[in-house]
């Protein structure tokens, strides 16, 4: 039997010298070499990693020092297409201005009101 695991994320992470969310990075590289079964939901600030054309860089002494794509979106988009279910939630959505055209292709909307029970069909949950 599967082990079914819910990530939730719920504040992006702030003053990191990184250009990724480690968590976010370490939860995709999980879904590409895992037995789990993963689910991602995205609720308060955290629906924010799933808009579409988001810009990621890093510079140093004004030289670009990124070489691949680590936008949260592409990290959303690489854990959907090994096999995770990606939710954000409609309510946060819409307190934070965006429209569902806003998000990446794939990413399902739940009300507030399921969240209690999507944590109740998952094994596990993880919480960032």
């Amino acid at each position: 039997m599967a082990n079914h695991v819910l990530v939730i994320f719920e504040k992006p992470i702030y003053l990191s010298f990184e250009p990724v969310d480690p968590h976010l990075f370490a939860t995709a590289l999980g879904t590409a070499d895992t037995p789990l079964e993963i689910s991602v939901l995205l609720k308060d600030s955290g629906v924010n990693y799933a808009v579409s054309k988001q810009q990621v860089s890093l510079k140093i002494l004004g030289q670009e020092v990124q070489e691949a794509d680590t936008t949260p979106a592409r990290l959303l988009a690489f854990m959907m297409e090994h096999g995770a279910r990606v939710r954000v939630v409609e309510e946060h959505l819409t307190a934070r201005g965006l429209d569902p055209g806003d998000l990446i292709d794939g990413v399902e909307r739940i009300s507030e009101g399921k969240i209690a029970r999507l944590v109740e069909e998952h094994d596990s949950v993880i919480v960032w």
